[in-house]
């Protein structure tokens, strides 16, 4: 706690670590202890502590609030069914991508649901083109598993990691989906 005249301030703790996987290197950074972000880039490791360093001067390197997670990514990828439980923090995100990322966050490991369908569930039947730009701002994929977000005529729709990435998360937990 900081304490400015008669007020406390609670200052955040930026945390990040970066990990190597079959899908790339993976920034992960936490405020608080919750997770804020996870990145997949193909850049090596130093290029990208060097843009985090830019962006958070103030953020801490710490592998070991990021174990847990990285190992149950590491199940993931290889094929286990694992239902994330990981403390995650979206309060720097607008209302509305809060609610679609928290009800993305509830579909199922194996399954799918459609934009349309997310729209609806949160109270806005006709806004599924606004759901999927939503999910383009989704901080924390396949924890928020907007790959599990299609299209309603059943195609695979886009992705913020890149289409093929997509593809082989959905082929990781068994879902076949039509070509379009």
């Amino acid at each position: 706690m900081l304490w400015i005249g008669e007020s406390q301030v609670k200052l955040s703790v930026i945390k990040y670590a970066i990990f190597d996987s079959s899908l790339g290197n993976i920034l992960f950074v936490s405020r608080d202890n919750a997770l804020i972000r996870l990145q997949i880039s193909h850049d090596d490791p130093s290029s990208i502590k060097n843009k985090f360093i830019i962006e958070e001067p103030g953020g801490i390197e710490s592998v070991k609030p990021f174990l847990n997670i990285a190992k149950q990514l590491d199940q993931y990828i290889k094929g286990e069914k694992v239902d994330f439980s990981i403390d995650v923090d979206l309060s720097g995100l607008p209302e509305f991508t809060q609610k679609i990322l928290k009800e993305v966050k509830k579909i199922p490991y194996g399954e799918t649901r459609t934009y349309g369908w997310i729209a609806k569930k949160i109270g806005y039947k006709n806004a599924g083109r606004a759901v999927g730009q939503a999910l383009k701002s989704n901080p924390i994929p396949i924890i928020i598993p907007c790959h599990r977000v299609i299209r309603g005529d059943g195609t695979i729709g886009g992705f913020s990691l890149g289409i093929k990435i997509k593809e082989r998360l959905l082929s990781i937990e068994g879902i076949k989906l039509s070509v379009a």
